[in-house]
């Protein structure tokens, strides 16, 4: 009896989730300090590691994609389980590129979509994508613009902070996750507030991503957009196991 190939593609995804865990915990028993267990069943965790110099054990869950291919997101969020006994959320996959396509969508998602002009949480006039209206824009309020003009804008804004973001990472060396965040975060925020995170920089050039990531929430950014800082401090946190 042929399977059917939603049976296949399941099988294949399993597949690469298992791998990538496997790959995943090759990476930390590399270091001769940790002791890797993968435990044995579904569950929470995907990995522990316990750090034979502090004995510590932390529980880790492997991700490996942000979006799938047809753009829809894979929930990374922790669940109640895993926040209650202290599961880390690992972003791993050893074929990931810097793909902009994933910040893209991202950035959409969080920004959401008006073909008008409305004010934005601070009282901004934005249209489109998060776009603040410009001076030398022309839009006009209560006229519906069309989202194929409004996409144009959005990648002239992506451009814009594509670029921030590799600017201010020339002289850093970071996990292309953070290098996403670092692209969102120029993107809502402008390249030169994104500067003004000394701290969180302190953290990113020593490697310390746990600290970058406090620094994000203890911020009046996190106090403006709560769940969007939480979400990319969360992501630059799943980073602190990686180690160059």
């Amino acid at each position: 009896m042929a399977q059917s190939s939603t049976t296949s593609r399941n099988r294949i995804t399993n597949a690469k989730g298992l791998s990538n865990e496997l790959l995943a915990a090759a990476k930390f028993a590399k270091d001769p300090n940790l002791i890797v267990f993968t435990p044995i069943g579904a569950g929470p965790v995907d990995i522990l590691v316990l750090n034979i110099k502090t004995g510590e054990y932390t529980a880790y869950d492997v991700k490996t994609r942000n979006y799938r291919k047809n753009g829809y997101k894979i929930a990374r969020a922790r669940t109640g389980e895993q926040k209650r006994l202290g599961v880390k959320i690992i972003n791993f996959d050893p074929e990931s590129k810097w793909n902009m396509e994933e910040v893209k969508l991202r950035i959409k998602e969080h920004e959401g979509f008006r073909d008008t002009v409305y004010s934005d949480s601070l009282g901004f006039a934005t249209i489109g994508y998060g776009h603040l209206v410009l001076p030398t824009d022309d839009f006009v309020e209560g006229v519906a613009y069309p989202k194929e003009q409004l996409e144009t804008v959005f990648d002239n804004d992506f451009q814009i902070a594509l670029t921030s973001a590799e600017e201010l990472l020339e002289e850093i060396e970071v996990p292309e996750t953070i290098k996403g965040v670092i692209c969102e975060m120029c993107f809502q925020l402008g390249k030169p507030r994104v500067m003004k995170f000394k701290k969180m920089w302190e953290g990113l050039e020593a490697g310390d991503y746990n600290k970058s990531a406090d620094e994000m929430i203890d911020s009046n950014w996190h106090k403006q957009t709560t769940s969007r800082c939480e979400s990319l401090a969360e992501l630059v946190r799943s980073c602190a196991w990686y180690n160059f």
